[in-house]
């Protein structure tokens, strides 16, 4: 798709346009109008880096949950961004502006405009309107996403092989300094590995190893399948074993995790 489908101005006019129609029907679709806005801006977004970027990311249809997964990964996904050209002596300098908009506002923004487009609850329907004031207020806010120039901050993506499946799953040093896991980017598999930093080194790894009762060989578990009910067999003597959640008292007496029991 061409980046020139995302076009936030076309919807901006539409929402402006319903806004001073002013009546409810009117105020519904100018609502509708700003959520394309918004979709827009993060499609746009996204489209630039869909050679790039976790498969995960690309397929969220919801803008406010793509720009939050994006943001584990990139820092700068949400930030108004500034690119100053000038001569070596700073003079003659070209300033391109890139305004964005915070996930904790997009969020906020996308699901109240989602609100006016149903009808209100019967306990609410008495004296219904939709809020044109708060409708102003958030098409201020928007309008400015229409102007200057989409800069992008090229980060760059890593990769390690899923333990599970063998496909590649993405990471940035952003997301692995602020997380301790990561799920693969496989629609197929979602296996989660664990994160762990040793000076300089990141480790990945989603194998539990447990002793057989039998034979002693290790049994792989996969930490994400590591659950009541999880059935594993010894590949050297094939005795069968069954995950049994345990509660367990720790030196704050709480705690519980997951044991095998032989069946």
């Amino acid at each position: 798709m061409d980046v020139k489908n995302y076009d936030k101005i076309f919807h901006l006019n539409n929402a402006r346009s319903f806004l001073i129609h002013g009546d409810t029907q009117s105020l519904r679709y100018a609502s509708l109008e700003m959520r394309y806005l918004l979709e827009a801006h993060v499609y746009e977004r996204l489209l630039k880096g869909v050679d790039t970027l976790p498969k995960s990311i690309i397929d969220k249809w919801e803008p406010n949950k793509a720009m939050k997964m994006l943001s584990m990964f990139d820092k700068y996904a949400d930030m108004d961004l500034r690119l100053t050209i000038s001569n070596q002596d700073g003079s003659d300098s070209l300033v391109i502006d890139s305004p964005n908009i915070k996930n904790s506002l997009l969020t906020s923004y996308y699901n109240t405009l989602g609100s006016f487009l149903h009808l209100p609850q019967p306990t609410k329907a008495a004296g219904y309107q939709v809020n044109k004031l708060k409708l102003n207020e958030i098409f201020v806010a928007l309008e400015r996403l229409t102007t200057g120039n989409l800069i992008i901050y090229a980060i760059p993506y890593e990769s390690f092989e899923c333990e599970a499946c063998e496909q590649p799953i993405l990471y940035t040093s952003h997301y692995v300094e602020n997380n301790k896991t990561i799920i693969c980017q496989s629609d197929k598999c979602k296996n989660e590995h664990h994160i762990l930093l040793e000076d300089d080194l990141i480790k990945f790894g989603s194998i539990v190893l447990a002793p057989c009762g039998e034979c002693q060989t290790d049994l792989k578990i996969f930490y994400s399948e590591l659950k009541e009910g999880t059935k594993v067999k010894c590949e050297e003597c094939l005795t069968e074993y069954l995950g049994e959640l345990i509660f367990k008292a720790t030196t704050d007496k709480s705690g519980y995790g997951t044991s095998l029991k032989k069946t």
